[in-house]
């Protein structure tokens, strides 16, 4: 596995890909992603899980989730990849609850089905996104951002009707709560003890719940957000490593330079000389 480096000229991007059978590491890396499958079949691993994905299926990328994509036959698959930082949605109101998905799905798969209409709606809007851009329309830019926010509400709502069905009795309101709110205020600094007798619970039933629902405790869960909000800045600005790992809520270079390295296997600086 490695981490791979997909370089955006903005924050965020729409871009049609080819895929054959040809075997591949693989790999994470420092965008959320959906990919959106256009032609023919193919594999989509996740880890150590297999998914099938036929035209219309639709594949989310969670963060720092080792993933890569094959051709099930020798036909070569095409796809919308729709590629975005985290940090975008900072701009909108209630944006940090677009992210919830990529972040509390725990023992949800990766996919939305082709025959719901959430992902029928996905591929309206992400054809749309890159016809836009590939007939040159004027304001393309901002369309797009318009189509990634549909897709986005889209996942959103999948993953709402999902627990409905299949989990009814959860998660509960007070653990997405929190979620929500960690994902808008994770620069800040964060006291998880306060937090679980803010929402009534007991730490050991906070931290299980949490875990349930994310797969992370809630410092590791803390620690992932501001990981890829450094690694956002590291290729975006040229602030010092001081500045970055404050801007991205760690207290000191050292804890900075530790977590960092844990998370991608370089060091801020190797990361940054990579691009």
């Amino acid at each position: 596995m490695y981490v791979e480096h997909l370089h955006l000229t903005r924050s965020f991007a729409f871009s049609r890909v080819f895929g054959s059978k040809e075997e591949h590491d693989l790999h994470v890396h420092d965008c959320l992603e959906v990919g959106v499958v256009l032609k023919h079949e193919l594999e989509y691993k996740f880890g150590e899980n297999t998914y099938y994905g036929k035209p219309g299926d639709v594949f989310l990328c969670r963060p720092f989730e080792p993933h890569w994509s094959f051709a099930k036959d020798d036909d070569p698959f095409e796809c919308i990849l729709v590629l975005f930082t985290p940090t975008l949605l900072q701009r909108i109101p209630n944006g940090n609850m677009l992210l919830a998905p990529f972040y509390t799905t725990k023992g949800v798969a990766p996919l939305i089905p082709a025959n719901t209409r959430y992902a029928n709606r996905i591929q309206q809007a992400a054809r749309k996104a890159v016809e836009v851009q590939e007939c040159g329309m004027e304001a393309w830019v901002t369309r797009q951002y318009m189509y990634l926010i549909e897709i986005l509400l889209q996942i959103h709502d999948f993953i709402g009707d999902y627990y409905s069905l299949h989990n009814p009795s959860g998660p509960s309101s007070e653990i997405m709560e929190i979620v929500g709110y960690l994902l808008g205020h994770y620069q800040n600094q964060i006291d998880i003890q306060s937090m679980s007798s803010l929402v009534g619970l007991g730490r050991t039933t906070f931290y299980n719940e949490f875990r349930n629902l994310t797969g992370l405790s809630p410092n590791q869960f803390i620690n992932q957000l501001r990981i890829q909000h450094a690694m956002d800045i590291l290729t975006t600005e040229n602030q010092s490593m001081i500045d970055i790992a404050y801007n991205s809520g760690f207290q000191s270079l050292s804890t900075f330079n530790k977590q960092f390295k844990k998370y991608t296997g370089l060091s801020p600086r190797e990361y940054r000389k990579k691009e």
